[in-house]
Parts: C-alpha cells; structure tokens; sequence
C-alpha cells in the first residue's frame, strides 16, 4: 500500500494563507493606488515629499514620481497575482511553488513600497514560514516534530509500531519443566539446553544498533538537517540581490522620467557633464545597460539560491561562482564608488559560506 502523506502542520497553513490572504489585498491596494494618482490629494501629498529630505534636491518632478509610483503598484500587483496561485500550491506542499514564491519576495517587497499598508511584509513573512521548521521537513517527506497533548506529554499515538524498550517480552514454553529449566544467562557458554548449544548473548565486537531509547530515524534526520551556514548565505543574496536590482530599477526609472530637473541635479553634485567628458545620452544608456545586465544576474542568483538551499549541488556551486565573480565586479566599481566595498564584503562571505566543509558535505 502506498505511504501516507505526512500530516500538514499548521505553520505550513500558516503561511499559506497569510501569502493568499495578503496577496489579494495587495492587488487591491496596487489598483487603488494607481487609480488614485491623479487626484488632488494625492498630488499634494507628493508634492509634500518632494519638499522634504531626502528627495528635495534630486530634481524629481510630481509626474516623475507619479509614474515611478504606477510602475512600482503594477510589479506589485503582478507578483501578487502570482503569489496566490502559488500560495495555493504550496499549501499542496509543491516544492516548486515555494521555490518560486522565494524568487518572487523581492518584487513583492519592492512593489509594495508604492502600496499602503503592511500587506507586502506580511507575504513576505508568509514565505519565509515555509522554510522554517515543522514546515521545513513537511515539504521534504519528512516526520515533524511531534505533537503534544492536551496534558502537555507527546502524542504516542503514530509509535504504536515501535517496540517499547522498557516491556518485557511474554513467551510461553509448551515444554513441561520449562518452569525448572535455569535461565540460559546463568550457564556458561555452549551448555545444552533442549537439545540446541546455547550461544552467548553478545560477540564482544557486535555492531551497535539503534539505540532503543531514541526516536527511530533521529540520526538520519540529524544528518539530513540543512546547515546554518547554507542558510545565511542564501540569505545575504536573497537580501543583496533585493537591494541591488530593486535600486537599479529605481535609478533608471529616474533617468527615464527625471527630465531637465535630474540633469541639474546631477551636474551640481558631480560637475558638469562637459568637464567629465561624457553626455546625458552616454550616461543613460550607461545606466540601461548596466539596469539590463545587473537585474537578470539578481534573479538569476535568486534563483540559485532556492534550489541551493532546496539540495541541489550544482546549484550551490553556480551560486558560489556567481557571487565570486559578482566580488571582482564590484571590486573594480569600488575604485570609483567606495560605499561598494559593503557589497565585495558580502559576496566573499557568501563564496565562503558556499564553500565550506560541512556545506560541500550536505546531501552528497
């Protein structure tokens, strides 16, 4: 007969309804948004922040920052909807939906800046539920921890089929003087006993089995435990990338829709465009063309992560060659930016934490 599928835990429902459930209001809230930009108090209100620091002086117009707002509504709406869909299959315990719903938290969390309310950190939370534990090892087929009873003593009532180490066991002997027969334990080795040699209890070099007094399956559970150290690094680039393509995405909305107003500003603070040898058109198309390589990159190692931290070793090591040569990258750009050491800094703790022993040894 087939295995019956582990029990849901109700962490895992959880986060999956915190997922479906923010996801739809932030639809809502992104379509509200956008169909409120052209009202009167909306304008005001972001003629108010433009006044104030620390967007005062970057030359951003109201209809700049009212399209800037409209794009962010519409990725956060477009990720949502998908959040949802996914949401419900991970609620299925689809590894795939909670891989992809991973690659998606970014977009939500960026989109969501544009939207009212807390609904996109509370998908964000949703997702990161499902890779905690007891949910962690319900998506993997694995048994969860166990559950307690009303009186606060685990729940024996899956164990019935493990032998209880303290019962003694019941034989009935059909020989007549099985009563006067002395136990085999006080004989010595090879006494006749009905005919049969008695052997000795124990080989002094027997293997050792499975400790009765743990839980059947506790040393392969501990084994199969993913490391901490895999863990953070997938972490440091979800986090990174999040950053890094999300300020991308922002900088270019800029220079799209900046107009004079950005150029000013540009120039006062780094002189003018003639003196740098360069032209407005030379540094847009710049900023496009790093926009166009960076972000894919990001959701590229996005996307290794999930699967590195799901077990897959060619992943882990795609990953770890991708951070490395994101390093180099961002060591050269230091020279001309200082503030980039941050992230040469975290792409050689997450090369590091790739490549470590107890990392390289997990699930091989």
């Amino acid at each position: 007969m087939p295995a019956e599928a582990p029990q849901r835990p109700g962490q895992a429902t959880l986060a999956g309804w915190l997922i479906i459930g923010g996801s739809i209001v932030l639809v809502l809230s992104a379509w509200q948004r956008i169909a409120s930009l052209n009202t009167l108090e909306v304008q005001e209100e972001f003629a108010r922040v433009l006044s104030e620091p620390p967007v005062d002086g970057s030359g951003l117009t109201i209809n700049a920052l009212s399209t800037i707002v409209r794009v962010l509504c519409l990725v956060a709406a477009g990720a949502a909807t998908a959040a949802t869909i996914l949401g419900i299959q991970a609620l299925r315990r689809s590894t795939g939906a909670r891989i992809a719903l991973t690659c998606l938290a970014p977009l939500v969390l960026v989109g969501g800046v544009a939207t009212a309310g807390f609904f996109a950190p509370m998908v964000v939370a949703g997702i990161t539920m499902l890779w905690l534990q007891p949910t962690r090892d319900w998506f993997a087929g694995r048994p969860w921890a166990q559950r307690l009873t009303r009186s606060g003593q685990p729940d024996r009532s899956d164990q019935s089929s493990r032998p209880n180490p303290f019962a003694v066991p019941e034989t009935e002997d059909p020989r007549p003087d099985a009563g006067t027969t002395p136990s085999p334990a006080a004989l010595p080795p090879g006494t006749v006993i009905g005919g049969r040699p008695e052997q000795p209890a124990a080989a002094p070099n027997a293997p050792v089995t499975q400790n009765p007094y743990l839980p059947a399956g506790s040393a392969t559970r501990a084994a199969d435990r993913r490391p901490s150290a895999l863990i953070w690094a997938c972490t440091l680039t979800w986090v990174s990338t999040a950053l890094v393509a999300g300020g991308l995405l922002l900088v270019t909305l800029a220079v799209a829709v900046g107009g004079d107003e950005l150029w000013t500003e540009f120039e006062r603070q780094q002189g003018p465009l003639e003196d740098l040898g360069i032209t407005r058109g030379e540094v847009a198309t710049g900023v496009y063309a790093l926009t166009a390589l960076a972000v894919p990159w990001c959701i590229a190692a996005a996307v290794l992560a999930g699967f590195a931290l799901a077990g897959r070793r060619w992943a882990r090591i795609a990953l770890a060659v991708s951070s490395a040569l994101a390093g180099l990258v961002m060591l050269v750009m230091a020279l001309a930016s200082p503030p980039l050491v941050v992230l040469v800094a975290v792409c050689a703790v997450t090369t590091w934490l790739l490549l470590r022993a107890d990392v390289a040894a997990w699930r091989r």
